[in-house]
């Protein structure tokens, strides 16, 4: 009934809203999974696009460091190659988007497993290296991409083979490397997929040497599931880091939910696309109440399972594919467009709420009073 009556007053306030003077000042941003290295031109346009389109302030792009420092037979590189990461900037350039650069994919000449099936994927062994390739990636950037999130989802196995205790000296290295060559970047922790459990980032936060609760300027962390839990699960984390010491912002740069009703796990949010697009406006809206400076919301569909179709739109790859927008593209986009407006509004629905039960209250208050002094006036 709760969710029912919300999304009543939402429409009504998006009635109101639409009369409105457009608002810039959005939380919303873009989990888009472009590959600098690998995804095709065509599509790199076509989702640059989308989330111009969707109205998102950032967009999130994977940068992979194999892709510039190639090296040859195993050794440093000589030559880097800068052709798609160039690329990338000119597209944010065209699409008025900020980007936040995610440093993945080390070279496999500075990995602790060169000869490996994937060494992307292993701590580095020089750190010191690793360091001065994330400040030089930074320097060629500067004028385009002034965020950097140093791996994706380092405490998950599929993303990191590496200990916390690895990681903490990548971070360390890379903070120190990006901040020498561009002191005003802003270094993003990796995105924790497991805020529930911190024994990860306890054993990371405590590796000597490292400093690593001083390392990063942005906190960061991956929340899927129903809404309450999700909301919760932030506030408690952003606490969590607050009794360590970290005070910065803590976005969130992944956020999806799927449209196949099969994997929609929120009772309150079912039945396809429509239950998507509502899930997505009171999960922005709730994050946007507790403090969330930037949300990324999952752009496309990618993967299987619910992956398949977290999307807000559907995208077939193959040349002259076409792009297919959910329900939610365009709820997101409303809340985009009206978001300093809606929150206001919000704001204030709040405050009656608040009058109106103090109100209550009060005359329950005095009621019993009353009915207490009847009672006592009887004998």
């Amino acid at each position: 009934m709760r969710v029912l009556r919300v999304n009543l007053r939402l429409v009504v306030a998006f009635g109101v809203l639409a009369m409105a003077s457009p608002a810039h000042a959005s939380p919303i941003s873009a989990h888009a999974m472009v590959y600098t290295c690998c995804t095709a031109d065509a599509n790199k346009e076509r989702i640059f696009a989308e989330a111009e389109a969707v109205g998102a302030d950032f967009i999130r792009v994977d940068i992979e460091m194999s892709g510039i420092f190639k090296g040859q037979g195993g050794g440093s590189p000589d030559d880097p190659d800068w052709t798609q990461l160039d690329d990338v900037m000119e597209l944010a350039r065209k699409h008025h988007l900020r980007v936040l650069g995610l440093l993945v994919a080390p070279p496999a000449y500075i990995s602790t497993c060169p000869t490996g099936p994937d060494p992307a994927r292993c701590a580095v062994a020089d750190t010191a290296e690793f360091g001065r390739l994330a400040g030089e990636i930074a320097e060629r950037a500067q004028d385009t991409i002034r965020h950097w999130e140093i791996l994706n989802e380092p405490d998950a196995d599929w993303a990191f083979t590496g200990t916390p205790e690895q990681y903490a000296a990548m971070l360390s290295a890379a903070h120190d490397g990006i901040k020498a060559r561009v002191p005003d970047a802003r270094v993003v922790l990796g995105g924790i997929s497991s805020p529930k459990d911190p024994a990860w980032l306890e054993r990371m936060f405590a590796t000597p040497g490292t400093d690593a609760i001083h390392k990063f300027d942005i906190a960061n962390v991956h929340l899927r599931g129903p809404v309450a839990p999700v909301v919760n699960r932030y506030q408690q984390f952003r606490a969590w880091l607050g009794d360590r010491g970290f005070k910065g912002p803590l976005w969130i740069t992944e956020l999806g939910y799927a449209a196949d009703p099969a994997f929609q796990v929120d009772p309150n949010f079912t039945g396809g696309d429509a239950g998507q697009a509502a899930y997505l406006t009171q999960a922005l809206l709730d994050l946007g109440e507790a403090g969330a400076e930037q949300v990324f919301v999952t752009l496309r569909d990618n993967g299987d399972g619910a992956y398949a179709s977290e999307g807000l739109v559907h995208m077939d790859e193959a040349p002259g594919g076409t792009t297919t927008r959910r329900e939610s593209f365009y709820a997101v986009r409303r809340l985009a467009t009206n978001w300093d407006p809606l929150m206001a509004w919000r704001r204030e629905q709040a405050q009656s709420e608040q009058g109106a039960r103090l109100y209550e209250a009060v005359a329950a208050f005095v009621v019993g009073r009353r009915a207490a002094l009847l009672w006592h006036s009887a004998f």
